[in-house]
């Protein structure tokens, strides 16, 4: 069986080909940004940080920092930088 090699340009294209909400996965980038430098800024390996999420495995969190967050909810990184002690603020703004 061949696997077929998607051609995209931008993050964008990539979320409309793999099916996912742009603005859903800019969240998640951001969230995991925050997650990843907190994390190496306090040398806090990735085994603790699972150790202190509940119903959060080393895999789960080796994808995070893989930046293979598809199927990781926007709740589940909200819960991990509360955990972390780290406040999530959401604003909106309409677009045009």
């Amino acid at each position: 069986m061949k696997k077929e090699k998607l051609e995209t340009t931008s993050i964008k294209e990539f979320a409309e080909d793999i099916g996912v909400d742009y603005e859903v996965l800019k969240i998640k980038q951001k969230l995991v940004i925050k997650i990843k430098a907190h994390c190496e800024k306090n040398k806090i390996s990735q085994r603790s940080l699972a150790k202190q999420v509940p119903g959060l495995t080393q895999d789960r969190i080796s994808k995070i920092f893989s930046d293979r967050v598809g199927s990781m909810t926007i709740d589940k990184l909200v819960q991990i930088l509360s955990t972390l002690n780290i406040k999530v603020s959401v604003s909106m703004k309409k677009v045009a």
